[in-house]
């Protein structure tokens, strides 16, 4: 199966509202546990608008421009937060670009990017691939995973 014909099955429509509940509310958890004051909810509202719009690179900008002003601390850690989620090309755990390497991989759609005998510029090649892959996934499912953030956030907030 071609990674666009599983973008399109009920296999991914089971993933997104299963395992990547799962990952947001993790990723919340994560968030709130490492938060000294947890950022305020006016801080999420922008975020499935901004998806809508403009998807991946829209949202990567909003946050860079929300972590570098001077505002409030915790607005800032959040941001910041939302960038290592997403957009650190070496994802922490958390991460959702860890996670869906992982799903991917798992699946075959990526290809190994240590396997003897590749040289350094197949390497290269290979590790463009696969964050391509991940990238088109990421676009795919963005806004339906801050639907699962944004929920699970206000509930533990309340």
């Amino acid at each position: 199966m071609e990674l666009t014909e599983y973008l399109k099955s009920k296999d991914f429509l089971l993933f997104q509202d299963e395992a990547l509940r799962n990952e947001a509310c993790k990723a919340v958890q994560h968030y709130l546990k490492k938060a000294q004051r947890p950022a305020e909810k006016a801080q999420l509202y922008s975020i499935p608008s901004v998806i809508r719009a403009g998807g991946r690179a829209t949202l990567e900008k909003l946050a860079k421009n929300q972590a570098e002003k001077n505002t409030k601390l915790e607005n800032k850690a959040f941001w910041q937060f939302l960038l290592d989620l997403l957009f650190n090309l070496e994802p922490p755990d958390f991460a959702l670009r860890h996670f869906l390497r992982q799903h991917l991989s798992n699946l075959g759609f990526l290809e190994s990017e240590t396997a003897q005998g590749l040289t350094k510029p197949e390497q290269r090649q290979i590790r463009k691939a696969n964050r391509a892959k991940v990238d088109l996934v990421m676009d795919s499912l963005l806004a339906v995973y801050f639907e699962h953030f944004n929920c699970h956030y206000f509930y533990r907030l309340q």
